[in-house]
């Protein structure tokens, strides 16, 4: 991820937040502990990396910001830096041989420079085990060290981390800012409200823009509702030869899915005459196609779609899951 994008994405979701922490660090006042709080997916990643930037940048600017150009600030963006140490949850939860990984870590002294940083996602899952192996260092910092926790759940946080800690609360954008915030990312303004139906993450809605991945997985999922529309069954070869290359793992299969069911709620709303601006443009023209099956036929197909997401949570794979909803959903619409 480049410098640029995240320091751009935090001031898109917390600008506040980054002035604050300015200032901090330019009265001296900056703490050796964070516990950012709040929904995940409001910036507390993107916050943490501009913090471990400004505080390893060889060129702070003027305005308090990193230079982003110097080998500190790329290295950290591109999560290379050997004394930036990141620890995320090893299946469910932090494990204790992490935090005996962190220790060791804490102990040793940087490698480049003086600072070093450590940065600690979905902290309110580690084991009371693992906490307490943590509580030694927020208590007892050695040199010039800076922990960042972040957790959704402050209160499966030991209440001695808390209170060793500066707590920053991470509140959700208001949905108008939240939609404005997507167009200065690069999204199409026809496009916002079902980006922002589908993620409440500018971290996550900008990985979609990568290689135009949304706009073609868009295209992708409009082409094949039209397919089952019209009972086509070239169907199934959009699935192996369009949709297929974008299933690039779990999270972006249970984004298509979700794609597909916003879809087909657009078109079972419009056909019901409850919205005239469906999120999907293309709903209104699956109109005409829709009306001759009916609204209950439509509506069958429905929760045929809103059952796809859980197939493939139980392990099914994901062209079986999408082959399945086409074959279900036209013998559905086509049953005399």
């Amino acid at each position: 991820m480049e410098a640029q994008e995240i320091v751009k994405r935090a001031y898109l979701q917390q600008s506040a937040l980054v002035e604050r922490l300015k200032l901090a660090i330019e009265s001296h006042q900056l703490a050796h502990a964070f516990l950012f709080t709040g929904p995940k997916g409001q910036g507390q990643l993107d916050v943490a990396t501009w913090l471990a930037m400004r505080l390893m940048c060889e060129h702070p600017k003027a305005d308090g910001d990193p230079d982003l150009t110097c080998s500190h600030c790329q290295r950290i963006a591109a999560h290379e830096h050997p004394d930036v140490i990141e620890v995320k949850p090893d299946g469910r939860s932090i494990k204790i041989d992490q935090i005996r990984y962190l220790q060791d870590e804490f102990n040793k002294t940087a490698v480049e420079g003086q600072q070093k940083i450590f940065i600690i996602s979905a902290a309110d899952t580690m084991t009371d085990n693992a906490a307490n192996g943590l509580l030694k260092f927020i208590e007892e910092p050695v040199g010039q060290q800076t922990a960042i926790l972040m957790v959704e759940n402050r209160q499966q946080v030991l209440p001695t981390i808390v209170s060793r800690t500066q707590v920053i609360d991470f509140h959700a954008i208001e949905p108008v800012a939240y939609q404005k915030a997507l167009v200065q990312l690069g999204y199409s303004k026809e496009h916002v409200k079902l980006v922002a139906a589908l993620t409440n993450s500018l971290e996550t809605a900008g990985e979609w823009l990568v290689d135009d991945w949304f706009e073609n997985s868009y295209q992708v999922v409009a082409d094949l509702v039209e397919s089952i529309l019209k009972l086509d069954p070239k169907a199934f070869n959009q699935v192996q030869i369009n949709l297929m290359p974008l299933a690039q793992d779990k999270s972006k299969q249970l984004v298509l899915l979700n794609l597909l069911a916003s879809a087909w709620r657009d078109l079972l709303l419009s056909l019901d005459g409850a919205i005239s601006e469906p999120r999907m443009i293309e709903a209104k023209q699956w109109l005409s196609l829709a009306q001759s099956f009916g609204i209950n036929r439509v509506l069958k197909v429905q929760d045929i779609v809103l059952e796809a997401p859980k197939w493939l949570k139980s392990n099914i794979g994901f062209q079986t899951v999408v082959e399945t909803v086409i074959l279900k959903s036209q013998f559905g619409l086509a049953a005399n």
